[in-house]
């Protein structure tokens, strides 16, 4: 126990002192098994890790849709999306909060993170809304929020993330994840008519377009339609693996830019560049996680934080909502990515053993994710915000308070309605 103890101590220290989470896993990993054995064991562990973790082949599904989220991101692509929700949308009250809510639904079914949809937006709907002397807690609050939706609308790297960890089917996550995307967006739409209908002053309404306008407009977004279909129709079909969807999907956006001539040689090495450091970055995560766990196992912490969950004197299914509302804190510190590596390896054996869906637990664990992603003080996609428009963090943070009770509500929802998330993925091919 004294050798555990010292370990998480090295590891808390380290996240404190602020090094990246991935050396963290590894020093701390590194730590703990050479206590437990030796150096040699430790060393070994650490030249063999990048090779087990490397070699999945799930795993490539996650730089080519970054890539393709990168490449969509430098095209300018997303300016169209965002004129065709302001042509439909603009005209109502909070019409340019709405436009943005659904043109981040739009994005997040292109890219697959939250912070690449925040920062590509976030240039493209602010200066709008402050033109339109929309209030910058409304304005600031729905782009920071919606971003969250990269995650959850597939296709999702957290989901890939989840499946991964857990062994679970990523077809079938990336399924169950639409109908409650589709709910979360309704919810976000939701808040901004609240609020504009107890402000009206925070989102006034833009001049109307004519119909003709409108439809026109359409013609903007005819490739993200087009992208989803492939992606999630070839997946729900049983025409593709997720892989093989990314692949595809990657090559369908390079196509289309050649054909739109949007693709520019400096946008593609940047967005290869892009590609390269985020991919890295995520798989020295997942090497450093190996190396911790494996401490966690021989120490029996992970072991006995499974024993002292199934123990709880609680119903199953008020088991996995102490679960739930743990994650909520936690994320308020450690990123949702990291978070995920280091406790699904212990939280999921419990899922499992309760009998419950892995899917729904997938889908509610997402959202717990999108949870953290806007509260303090490590709020990722309020941060991006703040860094690309120079808006004070503490006026985000409150602008994001309204959406994060639609989060919050949602996962309520998701908890007591399991159906949403799985009445897709029975009728898949």
């Amino acid at each position: 126990m004294s050798i555990a103890l010292l370990t998480i101590c090295v590891f808390l220290l380290l996240m404190f002192l602020g090094l990246p989470v991935a050396f963290t896993f590894f020093a701390a990993g590194i730590v703990g098994v050479t206590l437990y054995r030796n150096i040699e064991s430790a060393m070994t562990l650490v030249g063999t890790s990048p090779f087990v973790e490397g070699s999945n082949y799930i795993l490539v599904a996650i730089p080519l849709f970054i890539f393709m989220g990168r490449l969509v991101h430098s095209s300018g692509l997303s300016k169209e999306l965002y004129g065709a929700g302001y042509a439909w949308l603009g005209r109502f009250r909070g019409g340019l909060a709405h436009a943005t809510v659904v043109t981040l639904a739009f994005f997040a079914a292109c890219t697959g993170s939250s912070v690449a949809s925040v920062a590509t937006m976030a240039p493209i709907a602010m200066p709008e809304m402050e033109r339109f002397k929309y209030d910058e807690k409304l304005a600031s609050g729905a782009i920071a929020s919606a971003g969250t939706l990269g995650i959850l609308i597939p296709p999702s790297i957290a989901f890939i993330v989840y499946g991964y960890i857990c062994q679970v089917p990523v077809g079938p996550l990336f399924i169950a994840g639409i109908l409650p995307g589709i709910l979360l967006t309704s919810a976000f739409i939701a808040t901004v008519m609240i609020w504009c209908w107890l402000d009206p002053a925070a989102g006034p309404s833009g001049p109307p377009l004519s119909w003709r306008e409108r439809f026109k407009s359409l013609r903007g977004i005819w490739w993200s339609v087009a992208i989803f279909v492939l992606i999630i129709g070839g997946i729900y079909l049983g025409l593709f693996t997720p892989t093989e969807a990314a692949g595809m999907g990657a090559f369908l956006v390079f196509i289309i830019l050649i054909f739109m001539k949007r693709l520019k040689w400096g946008n593609l090495i940047d967005a290869l560049k892009d590609t390269v450091i985020t991919s890295c970055m995520i798989l020295t995560i997942f090497i450093g996680a190996k190396v911790f766990n494996t401490f966690l196992g021989l120490s029996g912490i992970a072991e006995a934080a499974m024993e002292a969950l199934l123990n709880l004197p609680l119903s199953p299914e008020g088991i996995i909502a102490v679960i739930l509302l743990a994650y909520i804190p936690l994320g308020c510190f450690i990123d949702s990515m990291p978070l995920a590596i280091l406790t699904l390896p212990i939280v999921f054996p419990v899922v499992s053993k309760l009998g419950f869906d892995p899917l729904w637990f997938g889908v509610l664990h997402v959202v717990t994710g999108e949870i953290s992603m806007i509260t303090p003080p490590v709020g990722m996609n309020v941060y991006v915000l703040g860094g690309v428009t120079g808006k004070p963090l503490e006026v985000i943070f409150k602008g994001s308070t309204p959406y994060l009770i639609a989060l919050i509500v949602v996962m309520f929802m998701l908890y007591f309605f399991p159906s949403i998330s799985l009445v897709l993925p029975k009728y898949m091919g």
